[in-house]
């Protein structure tokens, strides 16, 4: 089997070309709110490296977050067009646990990213299985909740943890999201339609003083 799979859930923007036989190729970059400038030209260039086109492909997989509420919404409209034409199945890949794939880390109490503000997003995993729900919560109540514990995590340096809580350091990649979805088998989504990335909160949009008054 062979998967475009791509990560635009945080600043990484990346796509990769993975199979069965390992990561065929891979183009990624940081790019903070510029997902929706990079990732279509990423794709192209991919798949030019590497020979293939859609019709050498058996699936598309994303990282569905949590995570940006931007990036998230660029990959998953990218990824749902590309699907409708291509007549490729959408394999939806939950972010926090593809973090740890292919990584050297030795079974984390948590595995955590930063959302906004002073809030992550937590999980806790068991082994190879994970449970409960992911958690959305400031980070003061999280390192309460860690304290003494290792915490796989992205982006946890902006809270600078003190040294009750070890945390491993894990970065997203498009490669990542195609290995967890082989090795973990990940089903394709029934209704495309109907798919969405996974917020896990509500986002509260902003209106400028312009949009209240009206003006343009």
């Amino acid at each position: 089997m062979r998967l475009l799979a791509l990560e635009t859930a945080y600043d990484v923007c990346g796509a990769a070309l993975v199979s069965d036989r390992g990561i065929e190729a891979l183009e990624e970059q940081l790019a903070p709110r510029r997902h929706n400038e990079v990732l279509a030209p990423a794709v192209g260039r991919l798949l030019a490296r590497a020979g293939r086109r859609f019709d050498d492909l058996d699936g598309i997989a994303l990282s569905a977050g949590p995570g940006s509420y931007t990036g998230l919404r660029v990959g998953m409209s990218y990824v749902k067009g590309l699907a409708f034409g291509t007549g490729l199945p959408v394999i939806p890949v939950p972010t926090l646990p593809s973090l740890l794939e292919g990584e050297e880390i030795d079974s984390p109490d948590w595995v955590a990213t930063w959302s906004h503000g002073r809030n992550v997003y937590a999980v806790q995993p068991k082994g190879n299985a994970w449970w409960g729900e992911v958690r959305f919560m400031g980070w003061d109540e999280f390192a309460r909740l860690a304290e003494g514990q290792s915490v796989a995590g992205y982006l946890l340096d902006r809270f600078q943890p003190g040294p009750s809580i070890t945390v491993l350091e894990t970065c997203p990649s498009a490669a990542k999201v195609g290995k967890f979805a082989l090795a973990m088998r990940l089903e394709p989504a029934s209704d495309l339609a109907a798919l969405v990335p996974d917020y896990h909160h509500e986002y509260q949009v902003r209106l400028s003083n312009h949009a209240h008054s009206g003006s343009p």
